[in-house]
């Protein structure tokens, strides 16, 4: 069976950006998604799977498709006094506060210098490009429950 709108999909990946892993799937673990519900994978990703049936790719994902170019505009530098007393002001802590119109937004400390702290609304990987090597073990068409619901059910889903 291949990958397509309303499948289960079974896979697990590597995820190198800039050639170093950034992230991946626990070893000996997997993950399950019901496709065209997976409001985690980067569109490019999403789409790289379309089609595929079990077996192994590598592909790359361009920042347009990934998490979008790098925006310096979402960069503040903020003073040190300017942030809660206890927060940690370690570069990759993340602090979470809302815009001007009450939305949340998450800040990523980028760097402290001296007083002052960089704090940075991008994703992490905004203006990378995003290179998969993915392993698909199972596609399965998904069951009516899970259709309403949304999610994958049973193994690698929610379980009710």
């Amino acid at each position: 069976m291949k990958v397509a709108d309303k499948t289960v999909v079974k896979f697990e990946y590597v995820l190198r950006v800039d050639g170093e892993i950034a992230d991946r799937t626990h070893e000996g673990e997997t993950q399950t998604v019901l496709f065209g519900h997976a409001h985690g994978l980067p569109a490019g990703l999403e789409a790289a799977l379309l089609g595929r049936e079990v077996g192994s790719f590598v592909v790359s994902v361009p920042p347009a498709q990934g998490y979008g170019e790098y925006d310096a505009s979402k960069c503040l530098e903020v003073r040190r006094a300017e942030l809660p007393a206890d927060f940690d002001l370690e570069p990759g802590a993340l602090l979470y506060a809302e815009d001007e119109a009450g939305n949340p937004v998450s800040y990523r400390v980028t760097a402290v210098n001296g007083d002052l702290v960089i704090l940075d609304a991008n994703p992490k990987w905004a203006g990378k490009t995003l290179e998969y090597s993915i392993t698909i073990h199972a596609v399965r068409e998904a069951e009516p429950e899970e259709l309403e619901h949304g999610h994958v059910h049973g193994e690698g889903g929610v379980r009710h």
